[in-house]
């Protein structure tokens, strides 16, 4: 039942900004794919960063481990924030890409 009403309330929201887009600022309707393949394209760069920096973590961890002797836990990179920071990077990256024109 939760999973729905979060559904309903992006759908909604999706919706109203599409009739805003579309009819109070005019903008064009071949536009919204490019922005979706780009939404993509950014949703590929999050993970790809996500997986990097969880495999960063892991090694260093794994580093930690060895070069200590001791026990170091593998929660330490099993943190919320992780998915978001990863998104601010792909955003970053993928903005520093568009600005160089490549």
């Amino acid at each position: 039942m939760k999973e729905l009403v979060i559904l309903t309330l992006v759908g909604v929201t999706s919706l109203a900004a599409y009739l805003i887009g579309a009819r109070g600022l005019r903008l064009p309707g071949r536009a919204l794919g490019v922005a979706a393949g780009q939404m993509l394209e950014c949703v590929g760069l999050t993970l790809l960063f996500f997986g990097a920096n969880l495999g960063v973590g892991v090694l260093a961890v794994l580093a930690a481990r060895a070069l200590t002797g001791g026990f170091v836990s593998l929660f330490l990179v099993n943190d919320a924030i992780l998915l978001p920071l990863s998104l601010l990077q792909a955003l970053v990256f993928a903005w520093w890409r568009a600005a160089s024109g490549r």
